[in-house]
């Protein structure tokens, strides 16, 4: 089994949807570590037990090792993902460092970019701001080293997010490539993050309009992808572009949504996130209780990470409310809580605002050289944000006039603050400062001045009411917009929705039957009556609603119906045999009619049998089993339920029954094959062992007869010289004659003795092998030579030749009596079909080795060969061209099936008319 490539960073809903369909076809753990990264943020639960599943899976996966510790590491990932969205940070960054061990032990590029992206956000929920950018920076290179352009894009863009933050015009020239991106035309996980980060630097340029639709795509974008942190955030940051327009109701509508999305998934850091920005919009709106008990309560749920960028923001909101009520000094005490916090994380926008907001409290104290000493060190950190700029300069002017009292020193900073606003074309300075500085002008004696500033005042202070009343405008428009947009998408999610109803539908019914051509192909490729059933029985369950189902066939004698398979509740049963005649079984009517029956309790008569222990079915499915004219039997399915069986089941139930037909008369014709085969192989082994008998006893003759007919010489000689030595005659040299007669004769008489041994010690190893599927370790060349001996004599008859060509150094484990019944088959079948007419004939058999686990052994000979046509068919059963003529057709089926059973092998021919034939098995040395 393969293991999965490196998963995407996250996947659009429709490829999720693909991934589950294919887990619901069967267990793998592949789809369930893809579903368990995939799902890390939209099902939380789910993607856990999956992890775990597949930790736990892993050593018995067959993956490669290296595989299983890179997917090992991705599901720590993935638990490390969890862990930091409950605010478990020990354990979440245990997990991470342990995934990122595992990762760059792998040299898992992909893997590690991931890594480094969860530590990011890691280091973003407890206020690291540096370690965020060298986290970021790392994944980015690890990405450009994978050569995956998708995460590249991806990571860069979080990147230019996180910089937005620390300075928002180095930022906006930084990624401007990224933020001239076309959306639409990239992937919408890429595209999800580059909408996001369009939005916000729009949102922070007080560019509003544009922010809203920037960050509403990328919302869609986002819950599609399964990208659930995101959306959160954004709909928080929506809240806040909406206030930017004073359209309060629309910001609470995003903010209301943000936090069910983030209670529903039971994410304490982002529900704090939601409910700042909530608090905020409510001071906006003057509840500044209301505003001040959720930013409170914001900040008890943040207590376990106090440095994070969430509970600074819910920090400022809620010192901005303390000013708003005139509560001084705990306003003051929030400003330097933010202070401090913003200088542990290096967040200059969050130090900006908290200085900004010590100078109006100190300047409300009285604490005039501590407010400028806020203000100055404010004007040093607020390089390109105007609005920002010109609010410091006035707090200046205010702090100056207050303390020396000198209004000449105080315009100075009013009307460079003035200055600034007016060099941007598109700034109106709020009104309130030209009427400070009419003030300041008025105590300095200059009249004209201040009456000129004020009449400004009076004109941008009506211009602002009709600007807000214009923005509140378009903010209403853009929210009818986006309402519209809504509306048009969700209308086009029902269409798709229907259209995907319909598309299930239809494929609904093409798995049926691709599942029914399956279970044909299983079915008919069963060859066992048992087998058959086990395979239709579980088949039935899988497209059909059962509980009872049952199998009754047709006797030899055509009369009754005996049960094959029986099986209700889970029990399996076998019913007494049913009479074809029998009138209440509906099993023996279907079978006598021939067709189905399809009954439901409610329509049969009252009088209705129902066999007794058993359960009341409420519909019932009865179909022959047919094959073409005849009908064999008949099948059974029933439910305890109504409605059980539509057009869609009945389909079904007919195909099966069909299938099902044919592959038990399959069976009923393979057991009768068998049957015959089994008896014409033990006719086979009777006639081969005859021969080698024969073989044998004639081989045996000669070294017997020779040692007789010697005995008989060696006795008559020593008859003669008994005589002769009673007779006392003998001289020397007839003692010399007498011992070197004897020798001579014994000498052959040992060499006659010691060769009709061999044959015995042969032959008994030929009938030990023979005798049983006997297995053990043997040389291949003295099954060879056995077999040439028991084939000696009939070939000698025949005129026929045979040569040995098998090296003595191959060896096998497996079976040598089969072996040898396959190659006296093929010397037999040479001897009696390839030297009709021909003289001179050969037979070769040979071997060598293919492969340190593999052979080749042959019978070749050099007779009169085969046309194309006949060697298609020469292992088919009961084929030959010698019926009537002592052939039975069955000797080359049975080397087909030892060779290919038995033997582990494969067996073919190759041969031309008149080039003699050859007969080649590929064995295994192993026997399987």
């Amino acid at each position: 089994m393969s293991a999965p490539a490196a998963p995407a960073l996250f996947l659009p809903a429709d490829e999720l949807a693909r991934l589950e369909l294919a887990l619901q076809q069967g267990p793998s753990l592949a789809l369930q570590a893809q579903l368990a990264w995939a799902l890390r943020q939209s099902a939380g639960a789910r993607a856990q037990g999956l992890a775990e599943q597949v930790e736990q899976g892993l050593a018995a996966s067959g993956w490669p090792l290296p595989a299983q510790a890179a997917w090992r590491a991705r599901m720590r990932l993935v638990r490390a993902e969890l862990a930091l969205q409950a605010m478990d940070f020990e354990a979440a960054r245990a997990l991470l460092d342990e995934a990122l061990g595992g990762l760059q032990a792998q040299q898992d590029e992909i893997g590690c970019a991931d890594a480094h992206h969860l530590a990011a956000s890691l280091a973003a929920d407890l206020g690291e701001v540096q370690r965020v950018h060298d986290q970021l920076g790392l994944a980015i290179a690890c990405a450009r080293r994978a050569g995956d352009g998708e995460r590249l894009l991806f990571l860069q863009a979080v990147l230019g997010r996180a910089d937005t933050f620390r300075d928002l015009s180095t930022a906006r020239q930084t990624w401007a490539a990224l933020l001239g991106l076309d959306i639409e035309g990239l992937s919408p996980v890429v595209g999800a993050a580059v909408a996001d980060l369009r939005g916000l630097v729009a949102g922070m340029a007080a560019e509003f309009s544009p922010a809203i639709a920037a960050m509403t795509r990328a919302f869609e974008l986002s819950l599609q992808t399964g990208q659930l942190r995101r959306a959160i955030a954004l709909a928080s940051n929506l809240g806040r572009a909406y206030w930017g327009m004073s359209e309060f109701q629309a910001a609470m509508e995003w903010l209301t949504r943000g936090l069910t999305l983030a209670r529903e998934a039971g994410w304490p850091a982002s529900m704090a996130l939601c409910m700042a920005q909530a608090g905020e919009t409510l001071r906006r709106l003057g509840r500044r209780d209301e505003a001040r008990a959720q930013l409170q309560d914001c900040l008890r749920m943040l207590g376990a990470q106090p440095a994070s960028r969430t509970a600074a923001l819910a920090l400022k909101y809620l010192a901005h409310t303390e000013q708003d009520d005139g509560r001084t000094e705990p306003a003051l005490q929030a400003f330097d809580a933010l202070m401090q916090r913003a200088v542990h994380a290096d967040a200059n926008d969050l130090k900006i605002d908290a200085q900004l907001g010590r100078a109006r409290a100190l300047l409300a104290l009285g604490r005039h050289a501590e407010a400028r000493s806020a203000a100055e060190a404010a004007l040093q950190l607020a390089h390109g944000q105007l609005e920002t700029t010109v609010d410091l300069l006035w707090i200046l002017g205010e702090v100056t006039l207050a303390e020396t009292g000198a209004p000449q020193q105080a315009l100075r900073y009013y009307l460079e603050a003035l200055e600034r606003a007016a060099r941007v074309e598109a700034f109106v300075p709020p009104p309130e400062l030209l009427e400070a500085a009419a003030r300041a002008h008025a105590l300095a004696g200059a009249y004209q001045q201040a009456y000129e500033l004020a009449q400004r005042a009076g004109v941008l202070r009506q211009r602002r009411f009709g600007e807000e009343v214009g923005q509140r405008s378009l903010a209403l428009h853009t929210h009818h917009q986006i309402e519209r947009a809504r509306a048009e998408s969700e209308h086009l999610r029902q269409l798709a929705e229907s259209e995907a109803a319909r598309f299930q539908a239809l494929r609904g019914t093409h798995e049926v039957l691709l599942h029914l051509s399956e279970v044909g192909r299983e079915l008919t490729a069963e060859l066992e009556t048992d087998r058959v059933l086990a395979v239709l029985e579980r088949h039935v369950h899988a497209l059909i609603e059962v509980d009872s189902m049952a199998v009754y066939l047709l006797d030899e004698g055509g009369t009754q119906l005996y049960c094959a398979f029986g099986m209700e509740d889970g029990q399996t049963f076998v019913d007494p045999p049913i009479a074809l005649d029998d009138a209440r079984s509906y099993s023996a009517r279907c079978v006598r009619e021939g067709r189905e029956l399809i009954l439901r309790m409610s329509e049969l008569p009252r009088e209705h049998y129902q066999v007794p222990g058993t359960s009341a079915m409420q519909a019932m499915m009865f179909a022959p089993l047919r094959v073409g004219e005849r009908v064999i039997g008949v099948i059974t399915v029933q439910s305890l339920h109504l409605p059980a069986y539509g057009e869609r089941e009945t389909l079904a139930f007919r195909s099966l029954s069909a299938y099902a037909a044919i592959a038990l008369d399959n069976a009923r014709a393979y057991r009768r094959l068998s049957d015959l085969q089994r008896h014409v192989m033990a006719q086979e082994k009777l006639a081969a062992l005859g021969s080698m008998v024969a073989g044998v006893a004639h081989e045996l003759n000669t070294p017997i007869g020779n040692s007789l007919l010697l005995a008989s010489t060696l006795l008559g000689g020593a008859r003669e010289f008994n005589a002769r030595l009673t007779q006392g005659a003998l001289r020397r040299s007839d003692w010399q004659r007498f011992a070197d007669q004897h020798v001579q004769g014994l000498e052959v008489i040992e060499r006659s003795m010691d060769a009709a041994a061999a044959l015995v010690r042969s032959f008994k190893q030929v009938a030990v092998d023979r005798s049983a599927e006997q297995r053990r370790a043997f040389a291949l060349a003295q099954v060879c030579e056995q077999c040439a001996q028991t084939m000696g004599l009939a070939l000698r008859r025949a005129g026929l030749r045979l040569s040995l060509q098998v090296p003595a150094e191959l060896r096998m484990d497996g079976y040598p009596g089969e072996v040898g019944q396959v190659l006296l088959i093929l010397i037999n079948n040479a001897m009696a079909h390839a030297f009709e007419g021909r003289e001179n004939g050969q037979i070769e058999l040979g071997a060598q080795a293919l492969s340190p686990d593999r052979l080749a052994l042959w019978v070749a000979d050099n007779g009169q060969g085969m046309s194309a046509a006949l060697q298609e068919r020469i292992f088919e059963p009961f084929f030959t061209t010698k019926f009537g003529q002592g052939g039975s057709g069955l000797g080359l089926s049975i080397c087909h099936n030892i060779v290919e059973t038995l033997l582990g092998g494969r067996i073919r021919v190759s041969s031309e008319p008149g080039q003699g034939s050859r007969f080649t098995l590929e064995l295994p040395l192993q026997a399987p």
